[in-house]
């Protein structure tokens, strides 16, 4: 395993750990029946929520970039 293959996997884990800390903003139950009449309404992310969000917008953007690196690095040395 090469350097970016290590910084995969422990991309991975924060990825999990991070979606495993962030909250639903409804009800799952009204989104399979259709009666979320408020679905698509405007809600603002404050505080944690934003902070979250962000983090797993950067690990995802990181990760994204990572696997693209180690493919290469993998054909360019043939490992």
């Amino acid at each position: 395993m090469l350097f970016p293959d290590y910084v995969i996997l422990v991309l991975s884990i924060f990825i999990i750990a991070v979606s495993a800390l962030q909250t639903t903003r409804e009800d799952v139950m009204e989104a399979f029946t259709g009666s979320n009449h408020d679905l698509f309404k405007n809600k603002k992310q404050m505080g944690a929520e934003l902070v979250l969000n962000r983090v797993m917008l950067v690990l995802g953007i990181l990760f994204l970039i990572m696997v693209i690196w180690s493919n290469s690095l993998d054909r360019f040395f043939n490992v």
